[in-house]
């Protein structure tokens, strides 16, 4: 569970995101406007093209403020873990471009079963920890993706093949934006561990030297809801 800080901080990164949220949907509604008027002069149609792609980019920016920020709402339904990974490389390598030329391997071992998440959250954890893991060296390095069935929980594990993270670096990976990418909120991990906790399973993240691993230890089903 976050502490009180992590609390105050989810709530203000939320209520600053949905203000910025509305002001970003009326900037794109007038560029729009702006650019249906100027079909016929190219150069003032660039210009509204540039800043339709800005406002894209700062409404991905809002959605992941808004994921840390928001309660986690779980809808749990039964999904095989290792289909749901493979959905979330697929999503993952139609985003981005240097993921379509990353090898993205998964093994499995154990009895894996069904299990119940809310795969909406899962995916977005195992997003973003697969970004991380892209993006980890130049070129991008090879991932493996190993789903272990054990008897009361299922492992995830995210291995890339790069240059590894310091060790003075390494315990700040899960405090929200302490460590950065530029033009990223640096929320990646904090996200996944929120929605991993959600499911009330936890988050580690191992580095000895060369490569990274973060691991998802997830219980086979979420916990109900308490009843109002």
């Amino acid at each position: 569970m976050p502490d009180e800080s992590e609390e105050g901080l989810e709530i203000l990164v939320n209520q600053i995101a949905h203000d910025v949220r509305n002001h970003a949907f009326t900037m794109g509604l007038q560029a729009e406007m702006g650019q249906r008027r100027s079909v016929g002069s190219p150069d003032v149609k660039a210009h509204f093209d540039t800043i339709l792609h800005q406002v894209d980019a700062l409404r991905r920016y809002l959605d992941t403020l808004l994921l840390y920020g928001r309660p986690v709402k779980l809808a749990p339904t039964s999904v095989d873990p290792t289909v749901l990974v493979n959905e979330n490389i697929a999503a993952v390598q139609f985003r981005e471009t240097p993921a379509t030329t990353v090898e993205i391997r998964v093994e499995t071992s154990g009895i894996v079963r069904q299990a119940r998440w809310d795969t909406r959250a899962i995916g977005h954890a195992l997003q973003a920890v697969l970004d991380n893991a892209i993006r980890s060296a130049t070129p991008p390095p090879d991932v493996l993706i190993h789903v272990r069935g054990e008897e009361d929980h299922v492992t995830i594990e995210v291995r890339d093949g790069g240059q590894g993270i310091p060790a003075d670096v390494l315990p700040k990976l899960l405090v929200p934006m302490a460590v950065r990418r530029p033009g990223a909120p640096g929320l990646g991990l904090a996200i996944a561990r929120k929605m991993v906790a959600a499911h009330g399973g936890r988050l580690e993240i191992e580095s000895p030297g060369s490569g990274t691993t973060v691991r998802f230890i997830l219980p086979w089903e979420v916990a109900p809801a308490p009843a109002v």
